[in-house]
């Protein structure tokens, strides 16, 4: 058995590096190990220490999944109609335009479409847009790292990807917000697929200022002073000031949701869930302080309970490059990728190329042999295939006029004996209806006439559809249900039309069903009816066969006005004297 393919990601941010390993087993991801790389705040060269991370974590020229940071990316969403023939593409074609005017430059594009379940007859598209030259920047910083990029993906969609794979069902958009150093992603979608994208430009940088300014410590210590005894509650170090960055970064949220609700003003799509991840989320007293602020209920991602076994540990420092490597599977929920198509075309002919020359070499053996094997049996079958194939000619033709034949046959048996019955029915029903109509009160309606047949189908006996191997079909516009005894397998001796005749004549319908409704709730005048059908010399019975109370609508306040009264319905079998 192959060994299942390792995907690995790497999230640089400005303060950290994370690197996560991720295998999928079936539909399954298992993460198979993670590293982290904490930068200092004071480092005089970063490169230098990143390098020697990478190498030494064996990441060097190795394929990665690498976040395009949100800041360096712009989103625009949109609605299709489903009677739309453009594909969410063709669509986002328009916008493209207009970006592409304004930046002077030809935006690199990708293109989500998805359905939601609570907009039916619609379809929901978001389009991530980037500069080249930002496409350009994220491309030598992974050559400055030393790695190679497998894929580009927008960190929120990233993000969206990783924590709703965690989040339970939900038919509201919930919000997923990573609080970074110096920025927070923002990320708002249903199970479908990812609605809103944003960065906002403040971190969790805003809240280690804050400790510096309240306690004159260099940045690095104040880092490590905020997460230990510092926070949002009145009991913690520094919480005044951590309030006032809290209610900073709030502002810039809000101001984010306000344009989410002027681009989705539909309160199907208001967001009652905040989730929040990264080293800001980690601050003591930040959830109660934004649940409170937001009036929105606020989760920590490892409160969310689908979090993956082998992921646990790992939750609340690795989000986003777990994300990265769920981005490029089949089970991400959205799927955005801004990696120019040459870098594509690489990757995959990188991971293919093993493969593409081990086929090669055995497509060439193969076809030697079987090119050798095949003149071979031409040489020694020829004339045998030749023949062969012309008796199997031969006997596809007997078999289609066969098939005609028979299907002819089965066409005639069953259109003669509705069309029989039809026939010898037509003048007793009419008589026995002239009778019904004669007979009803005027004060009573009658909704339904037909034969019990009809009325009860009954369906072909297993015993009647075994006597014979080709049964004839049932005919859906026939007005009778079960075959007729008269359809037999035709037989090479010449009939006697009298025995069918008498068959014919068995067969007519002697009991008729009426169906109607009276507003006699004693049903005085449908008794009547029957006395009077009774003394008929052609009815030989008239029996109620039931009866039921119908009531007036209620609930309908039109109905109710017109002050419906209840009725009765009546179902009525009357069988007649044998012709």
């Amino acid at each position: 058995m192959a060994k299942p393919k390792q995907i690995i990601a790497l999230d640089a941010g400005s303060h950290s590096l994370q690197a996560l390993w991720l295998q999928m087993r079936g539909s399954k991801p298992v993460v198979m190990r993670a590293e982290s790389l904490a930068m200092p705040l004071d480092a005089e060269n970063p490169n230098e220490i990143i390098q020697q991370w990478i190498t030494r974590k064996g990441l060097s020229k190795a394929f990665c999944v690498v976040a395009l940071q949100g800041d360096r990316n712009v989103f625009q969403g949109g609605k299709i109609p489903h009677n739309d023939p453009r594909t969410a593409e063709q669509v986002a074609e328009m916008d493209l335009a207009q970006f592409n005017e304004m930046a002077g430059d030809a935006m690199t594009h990708d293109v989500a479409d998805f359905e939601m379940t609570n907009e039916p007859g619609m379809r929901r598209y978001l389009m991530a847009m980037a500069r080249p030259a930002e496409i350009e920047r994220s491309i030598r910083e992974c050559a400055q790292m030393h790695i190679r990029p497998a894929d580009l993906i927008p960190a929120p969609a990233a993000l969206f990807n990783a924590l709703e794979s965690f989040a339970p069902k939900h038919a509201e958009p919930w919000c997923y917000v990573n609080i970074g150093h110096k920025q927070s992603d923002v990320a708002i979608g249903t199970q479908t697929g990812l609605l809103f994208a944003r960065s906002i430009a403040v971190g969790g940088k805003i809240f280690t200022d804050a400790v510096v300014a309240e306690t004159g410590l260099p940045a690095s210590q104040a880092e490590i002073r905020k997460q230990s005894d510092c926070g949002l509650r009145e009991t913690d170090a520094c919480c005044e000031s951590l309030r006032k960055a809290a209610d900073r970064w709030i502002a810039q949220f809000n101001a984010c949701m306000g344009v989410y609700r002027s681009q989705f003003p539909e309160g199907k799509l208001k967001v009652p869930h905040l989730v929040i991840t990264g080293g800001g989320s980690r601050l003591k007293g930040i959830k109660a302080y934004l649940m409170n602020r937001l009036a929105m209920q606020v989760s920590d991602v490892s409160e969310l309970p689908n979090l993956p076994q082998s992921y646990k540990e790992y939750t609340g420092t690795y989000d986003l490059a777990y994300g990265l490597a769920l981005s490029v599977t089949r089970t991400a929920t959205t799927k955005l990728s801004l990696l120019p198509e040459d870098l594509k075309d690489e990757v995959v002919f990188r991971a293919k190329k093993p493969w593409w020359i081990a086929t090669a070499v055995l497509m060439f053996l193969c076809m030697g042999v079987y090119s050798a094997t095949g003149v071979f049996i031409l040489k020694r079958d020829g004339a045998q295939l030749q023949e062969e194939q012309t008796r199997l000619k031969t006997r596809e033709r007997i078999d289609q006029r066969i098939a005609q034949l028979k299907l002819m046959e089965t066409h005639v048996l069953t259109n003669s004996v509705p069309l029989g019955r039809l026939l010898m029915n037509g003048p007793l029903a009419r008589e026995v209806l002239t009778l019904v109509c004669a007979s009803v009160d005027p004060d009573d309606w009658i909704t339904l006439f037909c034969d019990e047949k009809i009325y009860n189908p009954k369906e072909q006996t297993e015993a009647e559809a075994a006597a014979e191997e080709t049964g004839v079909p049932k005919n859906p516009f026939s007005l009778f249900r079960t075959r007729s005894k008269g359809a037999q397998k035709p037989s090479s001796k010449p009939k006697d039309t009298a025995p069918e005749r008498k068959e014919l004549v068995d067969a007519l319908d002697q009991i008729f069903i009426v169906e109607g409704y009276t507003p006699n709730p004693s049903l005085r005048t449908v008794k009547e009816m029957i006395s009077r059908l009774k003394t008929s010399p052609q009815i030989a019975r008239v029996d109620l066969r039931s009866d039921d109370q119908v009531l007036a609508p209620t609930g309908i306040p039109e109905l109710e006005d017109e002050q419906i009264p209840d009725f009765r319905r009546f179902v009525i079998e009357i069988e007649v004297v044998k012709p």
